[in-house]
């Protein structure tokens, strides 16, 4: 089973609103009915802000004021009509027409008019009596008081600024007996500083091991394999109950990791947080499953958005293996995402909207529920499709002027994929449904491999390991390219192919590729550190362009202190099959080349830089093979600046 699987077909699940009395109308084409003389707070605007808006402003949430009553209206009327007439607020992404959701936060054209004219008219309040009554929240928990309530320990400093920070805290449940969780809500000492929450259930004491061990609460990364997924929040959600009867397992003895994005606000902040967590009364009888379009949020579909590219588009498409019933539809990007859409091409060539965001939004994002579950056939087609914008026009790019934007976690990255949450018909097609969402992930994964995609430092980052095969090593040199002679800088014949003792170390380098200049310190040091084994060390420059005047000024300019050779003619190059500078290439005895690829991982990627390297491949080949032992890790992908091509 690819790994893969469990962290990303099931990290989609964020919650969606659920207001009881949201307010269903959508802008209607026909002529609008006429405005009333009169509109006041109590008989006209009150009902629809106290459904539409209370529910995140209120005391405790991360909203920035309260609307809880006639003169928190009045107070921000002008600022509340400006984003309703810019349709910012509320937030409700989805484009009508295209699925039928619950709790639809969309306000009507009528009811925006009649909040203009109350502003208008003079801010009426009318007969207070007739005011709508506020909704109340149990102790500020919006589902009522929960089943369980948890808290964290410690709270986590937030600085002012700086990067996003991700942070997993583990909250023992201390259960005695299995549960079924219905719904998680939570409540935060400082919710302005959190953009998103993921909940997961951890039966292993795995996560708890890793928490608190640099001195913090919780810890980074994504180090545990969870086992289930609870949902989650963002910006823009409220928590909500799953609908008829379903829920999620929740061993008893287990811990509720909480993984958090926070982001500094320009105030430092001390977070806690306090879940709530909503038991069913039974089990269901019915399992959820999900899965993505593209799958992995989009992980394995080559993200690579150059500056200024307005429309870059990623398509992906699921095959259903049995009928289902989707419940649920949860769209996923970064700032530069522009458009989500999902639709579903039936077997007999009908096509079922699902979801359609023209412009999405980062701020307001969640899932939304269908009304009433939407049913697929076996042989439906569910087809995915996202478009980034890294445009200078586009006024949410984070970056002035446009810079090139490849997957990752944070926020200035991207990453993108419609998530849905659906129920096999057949309860006993559960096992069918879940492998077949499985091939799904695992034939994305073996595409971006084969296409050569740079995905090993994500992988890592989530505790994965590569479960497909791996591209052939490059066969060795033959015994004419083995007896290939060059001069080096000082005139000096050498046979870089050929191993007279246990390694040769080829170092493709360029003088113009600021990565490859970066390792100098690194090349000093190894050829320093084994100057008395049996390894020689040569710098290969593969630019044709590139005289011996050249070279050796940069070999003098980086302190290098090795045999250099000037590879005009790709010799080395078509013999190793290198292809980037920085490139290792070490060979042993007989011309078999034992390892290549990056020197060490201290740059996971173009633009990407550690601040210190976690694996130092080249140093570990050699340490292995002068120990007569297999390279344990014999190929490693470079990063840095291609080889030019032959004029």
């Amino acid at each position: 089973m690819l790994r893969v699987l469990p962290l990303f077909v099931l990290l989609g699940l964020l919650c969606t609103a659920e207001l009881p009395t949201a307010t269903q109308a959508q802008d209607n084409p026909a002529k609008p009915a006429p405005l009333p003389d009169k509109v006041t707070f109590s008989e006209q605007i009150g009902s629809f802000v106290f459904a539409n808006c209370t529910v995140c402003h209120r005391p405790g949430e991360a909203a920035p004021f309260s609307l809880m009553n006639y003169n928190d209206t009045r107070k921000h009327a002008r600022s509340m009509l400006r984003v309703m007439t810019s349709r910012i607020m509320p937030p409700w992404q989805p484009e009508p027409g295209y699925g039928d959701f619950r709790n639809e936060r969309r306000l009507s054209g009528q009811q925006i008019a009649l909040f203009k004219k109350w502003i208008e008219t003079g801010f009426a309040e009318g007969d207070p009596a007739k005011a709508p009554k506020p909704p109340e929240f149990a102790s500020g928990w919006v589902l009522g008081k929960p089943d369980l309530i948890l808290t964290m320990d410690q709270a986590f400093d937030v600085p002012a600024d700086g990067p996003d920070i991700y942070r997993n805290f583990v909250l023992p449940t201390g259960l005695t007996e299995d549960k079924w969780v219905n719904a998680v809500a939570f409540q935060a000492s400082a919710p302005s500083v959190i953009h998103h929450l993921l909940y997961f259930v951890d039966d292993t004491g795995n996560a708890r091991k890793l928490s608190g061990k640099d001195g913090k609460p919780g810890f980074s990364g994504m180090g545990f394999r969870s086992t289930v997924q609870l949902g989650g929040w963002a910006v823009g959600g409220i928590p909500h109950r799953l609908p008829d009867g379903l829920a999620y397992p929740l061993v008893k003895g287990s811990d509720l990791v909480v993984q958090t994005h926070f982001h500094p606000t320009g105030k430092a902040e001390k977070s806690k947080l306090t879940l709530g967590l909503y038991f069913a009364p039974k089990a269901p009888t019915r399992t959820l499953v999900a899965f993505q379009v593209p799958t992995a949020f989009g992980l394995f579909s080559n993200i690579d958005i150059p500056p200024g590219k307005a429309d870059f588009t990623v398509k992906d498409d699921f095959t259903l293996p049995v009928d289902v019933d989707v419940v649920s539809a949860t769209p996923h990007a970064h700032y530069v995402g522009k458009v989500l859409k999902a639709d579903a091409k039936l077997p007999d060539g009908k096509v079922q909207p699902l979801i359609w965001i023209k412009d999405w939004d980062f701020a307001w994002q969640g899932t939304y529920d269908y009304k009433q579950f939407v049913r697929l056939p076996k042989g439906t087609i569910v087809r995915g499709e996202v478009v980034w914008d890294n445009s200078a026009d586009n006024t949410r790019n984070p970056n002035v002027p446009p810079i090139r934007i490849t997957w990752g976690e944070g926020s200035n990255d991207e990453m993108g994929s419609v998530g849905f949450r659906v129920l096999p018909a057949d309860e006993k097609d559960l096992p069918i449904l879940r492998n077949a969402i499985r091939r799904h992930v695992a034939e994305a994964y073996k595409t971006a491999i084969k296409r050569g995609d740079k995905i090993d430092h994500w992988l890592q980052e989530f505790g994965l390991k590569k479960t497909v095969d791996q591209p052939k090593a490059p066969p060795k040199p033959t015994k004419e390219q083995q007896s290939l002679k060059f001069s080096d800088l000082d005139g000096k014949a050498q046979q870089p192919l050929l191993v007279g003792g246990k390694a040769n170390v080829l170092l493709f380098l360029a003088t113009e590729c600021p990565i490859s200049n970066g390792y100098s310190p690194e090349i000093k040091a190894l050829v320093k550190d084994f100057k008395d084994q049996p390894v020689r060390f040569f710098a290969v420059h593969p630019d044709s362009d590139l005289t011996p005047e050249a070279a050796r000024k940069h070999a003098q300019d980086y302190g290098l202190s090795l045999p250099v050779l000037l590879d005009r003619k790709h010799d080395l190059v078509k013999a190793v099959g290198a292809k980037i500078t920085p490139e290792a290439v070490v060979l042993t005895a007989g011309g078999a080349i034992a390892y290549q690829g990056r020197i060490d991982d201290i740059y996971p990627d173009l633009g990407k830089k550690r601040n210190a390297p976690t694996r130092r491949d080249l140093r570990e080949a050699l340490t292995d093979i002068l120990a007569g032992k297999p390279v344990a890790v014999p190929r490693t992908e470079p990063v840095g600046c291609y080889i030019p091509d032959l004029r």
